[in-house]
């Protein structure tokens, strides 16, 4: 049986070591460095928790800074699955079921882009320069599949007028095409407009925790946080979204915006405690 004391040790050792290095490909080799060559670590989508697997099988859950470690059964609810092992946290963390949680991108006023038989979901910022490049990605896909975006303001007051301006475009089809055309300007902004759906596409973002856009959910629900590097190769394979040893998905490095003014990096959008994504998200509802 393991002591408390080394049961501490270990998460702090593995905590500090993953929190340093949880987005490097080298997590796993440092870990192995330091003697603690875990079976898998896992980032968890709860803010400042992961998911470490020894060797044994055995799984613990425990704040990034070592603090508090959890063990005993731990549930998924949205997949409705117990988290047993390693596979089944990692399972977890990158994915979410919406169709388990009965959420219709279509009823939250969703563009349909492509008409492939694989269903993709995406949370996108019509400001976004990464967003932009996702465009011309999926048009090149859109005989194999089918994305449902979202368009939301991300980027806060810069992009709130052309995001209300798509939701309140009754002819969806056209609102797509001045979408991907970069034309959302040139759309009327009605002033009577039912944003109901939009308001519930806001909290379903929030919901779902979006961090960054492009915001992707793939036809096996696995999540992808900012621009594949290969949007068709990740959506052959896998999720970026967890700790791997095998960097060939990973996401294109993503920029923190600073505190004071917005900056689209070329790759992701990533939203510090300050302008966080999910409080502009709030704004928007006001």
């Amino acid at each position: 049986m393991v002591s408390f004391k080394s049961l501490r040790f270990l998460a702090l050792v593995a905590a500090l070591a993953v929190l340093s290095s949880l987005a490097s490909a080298n997590s796993f080799e440092k870990l192995k460095e330091m003697g603690l060559n875990p079976k898998s670590v896992t980032e968890m989508p709860i803010d400042g928790m992961i998911a470490y697997e020894a060797q044994n099988g055995q799984v613990m859950f425990m704040t990034k800074d070592g603090r508090y470690v959890f063990s005993g059964t731990a549930s998924d609810v949205w997949n409705k699955k117990v988290l047993e092992t390693g596979a089944d946290v990692m399972n977890s963390a990158r994915t979410i079921p919406l169709a388990q949680m009965e959420i219709d991108f279509d009823q939250l006023g969703a563009l349909t882009i492509g008409a492939g038989s694989k269903i993709v979901h995406v949370v996108t910022d019509p400001k976004c320069s990464a967003c932009k490049k996702l465009n011309d990605q999926m048009q090149d896909l859109s005989s194999e599949y089918t994305f449902k975006v979202l368009v939301l303001p991300a980027l806060g007051e810069m992009s709130r007028e052309a995001s209300k301006k798509i939701a309140c475009t009754q002819d969806r089809e056209a609102a797509a095409k001045a979408f991907l055309a970069n034309q959302v300007d040139d759309l009327d902004l009605p002033q009577n407009c039912n944003m109901d759906a939009y308001k519930q596409a806001l909290l379903v973002a929030d919901y779902i925790r979006v961090r960054e856009v492009p915001f992707l959910i793939g036809p096996n629900d696995f999540v992808n946080r900012g621009l594949p590097q290969d949007l068709e190769t990740w959506l052959a394979s896998s999720s970026s979204f967890i700790t791997s040893p095998d960097p060939a998905n990973a996401t294109e490095p993503s920029e923190t915006p600073d505190a004071e003014s917005i900056k689209e990096p070329s790759s992701g959008q990533t939203l510090n405690s300050i302008n966080s994504l999910n409080n502009r998200l709030r704004e928007s509802l006001k």
